[in-house]
């Protein structure tokens, strides 16, 4: 996941509202509602999808926010926090959205009285109950069924893929039957039953579609994810190197984003990598990192942890054939042939690869790939996070006691 967070967050704001009807929009509401979009965790990718729906939508889009660091406290402490920005706030939202890091039921009770009946869409990038952790975490629990409450508070739900919907539907039921009575487990099934999928989207128009490499040049793969445990990319590098030292030729450009801490024997991978390896480090320029894409073959992924794939996708924008593991979203996004099974699958996949250059590099091979991402266009996420806004349009709390059926995803 990519993309840098806006610039004013450090207190908070991040941009002015939306302007309004943009010219895709042909069909608009009998009036613009006013939005808040509240996000404790104002960085990365969770920026980039506010500021690119702000930028798209038919409404007036604000967006509330604190920086992304120390998670389990904006978890812990940002609704008081933001709570109290949005009552100094000079527009009333007719709608709040708010992700999965706002704690919604502690939001709503610190929030001025005649603003905590207004309807709120709860949008989930990710959840802490299935969130693969590096070491052991006692309180992941505790975040997890922060999530499963926000959930109940909320008027209406969206995840970000059909995956992620079932597969945090199915840890918060497991959570709900160890715990002792009282426990929502009837209230929370009903509320999940309606819940929506709106995938986050990749903005393809900075995503242009490049040739991919030099003519002569050998099979050359891209690695686009965040270098920390649940990318995995140790996995990618054993990979590489297996096939290399069976005698495939193979180039490789790092694209990930890295961080303080990088997962044990990456450095020593990398540097065996020797002139194998291209490029290693985050592009933050978008252009750049657009035009460093387009130049590969292959958009390869090993990750323990993916409840969308953006990463994945905005290779396949820019021309790249995906290659990735059989599980989490993947095959959500992802006709067969484009999947693995284990380790032993995808060193087997890139050494046919390997063989076979000339079959990644054709024009209309690259074309296809990125039509495989359209159904992903930021313009469609708009739409679709608009028309969930509207659903709300004068609702309070008390209002919504039918909430629509499911919508977004394919």
């Amino acid at each position: 996941m990519r993309a840098g967070a806006p610039q004013d967050i450090e207190n908070g704001l991040a941009g002015e509202p939306g302007p309004g009807p943009t010219g895709y929009r042909a069909i608009m509401s009998p009036a613009p509602l006013n939005v808040l979009a509240i996000e404790p965790w104002l960085g990365g990718s969770h920026a980039r999808f506010l500021e690119t729906w702000r930028r798209l939508s038919g409404h007036k889009v604000e967006i509330l926010g604190l920086p992304a660091r120390h998670w389990q406290w904006r978890m812990e402490a940002a609704a008081f926090t933001l709570a109290q920005r949005v009552g100094q706030s000079e527009q009333t939202p007719d709608v709040i959205v708010a992700s999965d890091y706002v704690d919604l039921p502690r939001l709503r009770g610190f929030l001025p009285p005649h603003l905590r009946s207004t309807p709120v869409l709860l949008y989930l990038h990710e959840n802490q109950l299935t969130y693969p952790d590096q070491d052991p975490d006692p309180d992941r629990n505790h975040y997890g069924f922060t999530n499963v409450l926000s959930c109940l508070a909320a008027d209406a739900i969206a995840f970000n893929s059909r995956f992620h919907r079932q597969d945090f539907h199915a840890a918060a039921r497991a959570l709900l039957q160890r715990l002792p009575s009282p426990a929502p487990r009837k209230e929370f099934d009903e509320v999940m039953a309606n819940a929506q999928v709106i995938y986050p989207g990749i903005d393809l128009n900075a995503l242009p579609l490049g040739a991919g490499p030099p003519p002569d040049s050998p099979l050359r793969l891209a690695f686009n994810h965040r270098w920390e445990h649940d990318k995995d990319p140790v996995g990618f590098l054993n990979a590489v190197l297996e096939v290399r030292e069976a005698g495939a030729t193979i180039e490789v450009v790092m694209l990930g984003e890295s961080f303080e801490r990088t997962p044990d024997g990456m450095a020593e991978r990398l540097e065996r990598l020797g002139s194998t390896l291209l490029w290693s480090g985050f592009k933050p320029d978008q252009a750049e990192y657009a035009r460093a894409l387009g130049e590969c073959d292959l958009v390869v992924s090993t990750a323990r942890h993916e409840f969308y794939g953006i990463a994945l996708l905005e290779g396949l924008a820019c021309g790249c054939s995906p290659l990735a593991p059989n599980r989490l979203a993947y095959p959500e996004h992802l006709p067969e042939e484009d999947l693995y099974a284990d380790h032993a699958g995808l060193c087997a996949a890139l050494t046919r690869a390997a063989t076979q250059v000339s079959r990644w590099r054709g024009s209309d091979l690259r074309a296809g790939r990125r039509e495989l991402a359209q159904s992903h266009a930021a313009e469609q996420t708009a739409l679709r996070l608009d028309a969930a806004c509207e659903a709300l349009r004068g609702g309070s709390r008390e209002k919504q006691v039918a909430r629509s059926g499911p919508l977004g995803g394919p």
